[in-house]
């Protein structure tokens, strides 16, 4: 067989064109028996394939339509005779910020010592009977359709022997090529989180609303003690209840018509949403999840936000995970209906899917509290990090240039995870649009973008080729940059000379969440803007330079624009100028002039207080990483208010039991009720601990002459590791009465270059 062609492949035409749920299955003979194989496959949306009926996975990578990825399956052995691959294929069919969309189409191969087969218009398929196709609610604008799964309509087609002869010929799909490899490890399933139930008792359906999130938030819930509920010994129970053995949940007790439970995941995670119960046929399971329980129960709908999924029972023992989304929460909730006889029920939670990732570097300066904040941010980066980097697990799981600068610049000190980095760089910059600016998010088409993260995005390409001596992504989008900073320079203000941010229906000029930056209001002249549009300039000028080529220095001009027309009598600079007036003071446009060099020496002192000053607003956390540079380069004082303001925002959000770092600092009342728990743009105690603490940066390429600056602070020790291309720095700083001792251990190659700073005196 080694001359089939494999084919891409889909359903017959029909009239449902989004969610779209189809079963194909595809027959084939094996002449001799194999010891190893592996199986490739590719689809738009999605998939999960089975062998000889037994699940080997799924999880498509978010590539973009014209330039499909496969993942690889290893199996074996097999034996000679009959077997059978097939697949539930899923079709989104609508944009959302995780994924752009194309046309449904399904690819996969199988290959084995010269055998070969792979999917074509011999195979077999069908309109899943199970899975609701077609318009249903979204759990966001960011992750698309909420799951509905009816068991009663689950056949077994993917075993063997099942009789497929009803089912039509899949047709040819349009042709997309050999896929490439998947750029990143597929997320192989962990284990099941084990639970703990936190609530349970009986509900009052008062009627099915338009949304099944609507629906549940309207129950009303009767809470009863564990031991009551699930006839244990005593009236209330001593312990938490676990789910560590099937439980029995009672019938509904008058005038309910239904029972939920509520279990508590230990902890935030990532992964797909589980059930295993024994009920009745036609039992409902409402089946929702969050990050926490501030209303005595999951907040699951949210204005337009569902965070609710349904399954339906068949009779007898019933196994449902959601097949195609990963959930973020540490609260899953179950609403159970449409029974009036007890259920078992023996698992209800998530199974992780986590990226494969070494241990983390070192760190320690003998502070307990810094230790529990390094351990929440570097748990916070993991869970926000699968196929790419996404901002939150829970609510978007979106790839945005100004979150995943944070996140690749934290991660170069947790585990120099360059690769994974350059992954979602490439694919912000093939979402380049007409008009010069990148998309929103990658792989997408998003309504609105915002113009300055095009500009981030050239800093996090600079820092990647920094951190891991790799030029590739230069070299990919160096003509596109220079395209995309010609067009942002040719919009200029007449009267001032700066250069003016895109306006219209699809740009929202935002720069950060705080009154005056969030894109409520119209400034054309804007120093903000301006500003990163001069830190595009510079790093760009210095991958040119790095690449030995000559590069035209526009930067240092436009930075002396804004230093002429925005700098206040007082020395500090005005966020906008509104025909000749300047308005607004922001430490984020302090913050940015400081880390750019034109706020006065002479400001530094009156700067490093600048937010606790009246009439100041001050930075969100997004900001904070430019925030810890300009404020470490801004003397002794400053380096030890920077070090108390990181404790200052961040501790009370450990005081509030979480193991993840949240959005922003009014957590979960944020966004109008929205706000993210586990937001990795927060998890900046890692860089400022490498960077700063330690010291660490690189100075050329990969790490091949770095700075060593330590700043212990008020510790009498700090010590740890920095990885790089070469291997790990180690740096090791002791207070002594004398001074500072400090040893660098560093890989073969690689320069050290020491620069103390005036409070610590090294000897």
């Amino acid at each position: 067989m080694t001359d089939f062609i494999t084919r891409w492949i889909r359903l017959e035409q029909n009239e449902i064109q989004i969610n779209l749920h189809a079963d194909f299955r595809g027959v084939f003979h094996l002449p001799r028996s194999i010891a190893e194989a592996s199986i490739s496959v590719s689809a738009d949306s999605d998939f999960l394939l089975y062998l000889d009926g037994m699940e080997l996975g799924g999880g498509q990578f978010s590539d973009y339509p014209d330039r499909p990825t496969a993942t690889e399956f290893a199996v074996g052995p097999l034996e000679a005779g009959e077997h059978l691959l097939a697949a539930l294929v899923w079709f989104r069919g609508k944009d959302f910020s995780t994924y752009r969309c194309g046309t449904p189409g399904f690819r996969c191969e199988l290959k084995a010592n010269g055998f070969r087969f792979g999917s074509s218009t011999a195979w077999k398929a069908r309109l899943d009977p199970a899975f609701r196709s077609g318009p249903i609610e979204h759990v966001t604008g960011q992750l698309g359709f909420v799951t509905f799964c009816d068991g009663r309509k689950f056949d077994n087609w993917q075993q063997p022997g099942f009789d497929d002869s009803s089912w039509k010929p899949a047709v040819e799909a349009d042709d997309r090529g050999i896929p490439m490899p998947r750029p990143v490890p597929r997320l192989a399933p962990g284990k099941r989180r084990s639970t703990v139930f936190v609530s349970q008792g009986f509900l009052f359906r008062i009627r099915e609303c338009g949304t099944f999130a609507e629906t549940v938030s309207q129950d009303l819930m009767r809470p009863v003690p564990a031991a009551r509920f699930f006839g244990l010994h005593g009236l209330y129970g001593i312990g938490p209840t676990r789910l560590d053995e099937p439980r029995r949940i009672p019938a509904p007790a008058a005038p309910g018509n239904g029972s939920f439970v509520i279990l508590d995941l230990g902890g935030e995670c990532a992964g797909k949403l589980e059930i295993e119960l024994e009920a009745p046929a036609g039992t409902v399971v409402d089946l929702s999840h969050g990050e926490h329980l501030d209303d005595g129960r999951v907040r699951c709908r949210i204005y337009e936000r569902n965070f609710t999924d349904r399954y339906v029972c068949h009779a007898g023992r019933n196994r449902f995970a959601i097949p195609f989304r990963r959930s973020g929460c540490r609260y899953v909730q179950l609403n159970f209906t449409h029974s009036e006889e007890p259920l078992t029920l023996h698992y209800a939670g998530l199974r992780p899917q986590e990226l494969p990732l070494p241990p983390a570097a070192s760190f320690d300066d003998g502070d307990r509290l810094h230790a529990k904040l390094r351990k929440a941010a570097l748990n916070t980066m993991q869970l926000c990090m699968h196929e790419h980097y996404e901002d939150c697990p829970w609510r978007e799981q979106a790839l945005y240039a100004y979150d995943s600068r944070n996140q690749a610049l934290f991660g170069y000190y947790a585990w120099g995870n360059y690769e994974f980095a350059a992954t979602g760089i490439e694919l912000l910059g093939r979402g380049i649009r007409p008009d010069g600016l990148l998309e929103l998010c990658a792989p997408a088409r998003v309504p609105v973008t915002i113009p300055i993260f095009s500009w981030i995005w050239f800093v996090e390409l600079y820092e990647q080729w920094m951190y891991s001596g790799n030029d590739r992504l230069f070299r990919l989008f160096e003509p596109q940059m220079e395209q995309m900073l010609d067009l942002a320079l040719a919009r200029r203000d007449n009267a001032t000379g700066l250069c003016l941010p895109p306006e219209g229906n699809a740009i929202w000029n935002f720069y950060e969440w705080a009154e005056g930056l969030d894109g409520n209001g119209h400034h054309p002249v804007s120093a903000p803007y301006n500003f990163y549009l001069t830190l595009a300039l510079q790093c760009f000028e210095a991958m040119k330079t790095l690449a030995g080529k000559p590069a035209p220095n526009r930067s240092s001009e436009l930075l002396e624009t804004i230093r002429r027309v925005f700098r206040r009598p007082d020395g500090f600079f005005a966020t906008y100028l509104d025909k000749e007036e300047l308005i607004g003071f922001h430490e984020h446009t302090n913050v940015l002039a400081l880390r750019l060099g034109i706020l006065d020496p002479s400001c530094y002192a009156r700067f490093i207080r600048l937010a606790e000053e009246p009439g100041v607003i001050p930075v969100n956390i997004s900001v904070l990483p430019f925030t810890v540079d300009a404020m470490h380069g801004a003397g002794a004082e400053g380096r030890r208010l920077v070090a108390e303001r990181l404790t200052r925002i961040f501790a009370p959000m450990l005081f509030k039991g979480t193991d993840t770092l949240w959005e922003v600092s009014a957590g979960a009342i944020g966004f109008d009720g929205a706000g993210s728990l586990c937001h990795a743009w927060s998890s900046v105690p890692v860089y400022w601990q490498g960077a700063c603490q330690l010291g660490v940066r690189p100075l050329e390429p990969g790490f091949s002459r770095f700075a060593v600056s330590p700043c212990p602070g008020t510790q009498e020790h700090v010590s740890g590791e920095v990885p790089t291309p070469s291997g790990p720095i180690r740096i090791d700083c002791r207070r002594t009465g004398a001074g500072f001792k400090l040893s660098v251990e560093s890989p073969q190659g690689l320069i050290p270059v020491i620069l103390p700073l005036e409070e610590f005196p090294l000897l």
